[in-house]
């Protein structure tokens, strides 16, 4: 798994991106190519997809530097630096918020249903600000994301958090932003720990980020995406699963009490790893259907209305999505090989397999294709934002490559 990890990271995904995405004339980065990655279809630049590129290339750049990738740490860095200048001169709006979509040249506009704002975009912003402060070991890239990080927050506790692409449905609180809210929480204190600039109360937040995210924990290892607000156990809203955004969930929590040297929820999400592969399992084709219902890996049911992301539930949820298999390829393999998990082990080698041989490209288009129906035929459609974001693919696998101790660095 190591060694195909790091191939498929040295020979396709990063060479795709650094020749491709990099905008060497008017700084970020390209990302709204089609899901083959054959035609540029817009210049518009998404904060959300920004502020992961900025991760991603710190993150390599670091695994460069440490002997782990054979890439160059020096060019990876001076990318991912442009990057955040990019975002620094054009992103963060006054009110400790981040714009959702600029042009090529960092003009804000509005996004494709005329949004102009996403919590995830701000949380993104962060991250990857928070891995280049580790990366350079300067702590001052932190200060202007410091009021985004709060301002989201914020937001996320009270629940006004704005989410587009898809709004949380009214009477429902959402497993998303709770998780991508610990997530940089995550990032943030690791940074901040590697610089010598921590803040122990910023430990108390992390393991109240955690245990909130974990509210969503159901007796069966599952998680539900959506909590209701009153005792709603029949709408779809309330019955269907997102195994893959839970099993993401999961690598985060895991890592976050051992940060806080905390293992007293370990044995539960353990058992999850199982439950929520286990719950999105293609009987009939393999690989992880998108959406699923609590019953297991059928169509989501129970009543409801046409909001856009019940109709997406609907629509899309046997479709297999890479960031969905990615994710869960590191999970298993991080239950299994830091924790010694059995179940965990079996479960991914059966997904790491079905990932290799379904999303790299091959002939039907460069990089990996990132949404199949369920036979796993390219799609020609968009996932959620209109860009094919190189970010999960790229994160599980360097998060893989660093499960190999037999790698020094």
């Amino acid at each position: 798994m190591y060694a195909t990890a790091r191939a498929q990271l040295e020979g396709v995904v990063l060479p795709f991106w650094l020749q491709h995405g990099v905008d060497h004339t008017a700084g970020g980065f390209l990302t709204c190519f089609d899901n083959r990655g054959r035609t540029l279809v817009s210049t518009d630049k998404f904060t959300w997809s920004q502020g992961r590129f900025v991760w991603l290339l710190a993150r390599a750049a670091r695994l460069a530097a440490a002997g782990r990738l054979e890439l160059d740490a020096a060019e990876l860095t001076r990318y991912a630096v442009r990057g955040a200048e990019f975002l620094l001169d054009h992103a963060i709006r006054p009110d400790g918020r981040c714009h959702f979509v600029l042009d090529r040249k960092g003009s804000p506009t509005a996004g494709p249903s005329g949004e102009d704002h996403s919590v995830y975009a701000d949380c993104f912003v962060v991250m990857g600000l928070a891995e280049l402060a580790r990366r350079t070991g300067t702590p001052d890239w932190l200060d202007p994301v410091e009021p985004v990080l709060s301002t989201a927050a914020e937001s996320i506790a009270a629940g006004t958090a704005a989410t587009p692409p898809y709004a949380v449905p009214a009477g429902f609180t959402a497993f998303g932003p709770r998780m991508i809210l610990l997530n940089t929480l995550l990032e943030w204190v690791r940074a901040k720990q590697a610089l010598g600039v921590a803040d122990p109360g910023e430990m108390d937040r992390l393991r109240q980020a955690r245990d909130t995210m974990l509210d969503h924990r159901q007796p069966d290892g599952t998680f539900r995406e959506m909590i209701p607000d009153t005792n709603d156990d029949g709408s779809l809203l309330a019955r269907h699963r997102v195994p893959g955004h839970a099993l993401e969930g999961v690598w985060v929590a895991l890592e976050t009490c051992e940060l806080l040297d905390d293992r007293a929820p370990v044995p539960a999400l353990l058992a999850s790893v199982g439950a929520l592969a286990a719950a999105a399992w293609d009987p009939d084709y393999g690989g992880l259907v998108r959406y699923a219902d609590r019953s297991g890996p059928v169509e989501p049911r129970g009543w409801g209305g046409d909001t856009p992301y019940e109709t997406l539930v609907r629509r899309t949820w046997s479709t297999k999505l890479w960031w969905v298999h990615t994710e869960a390829a590191y999970t298993t393999a991080l239950a299994a090989r830091r924790y010694g998990d059995a179940e965990a082990a079996s479960w991914a080698d059966r997904i790491w397999a079905y990932t290799l041989s379904t999303f790299p490209a091959g002939a039907d288009g460069e990089e990996w294709i990132q949404i199949r129906d369920r036979a796993g035929l390219p799609l020609d459609e968009v996932v959620a934002l209109p860009v094919k974001d190189p970010f999960h693919i790229a994160r599980n696998l360097m998060q893989i490559v660093e499960l190999d101790d037999s790698v020094p660095g």
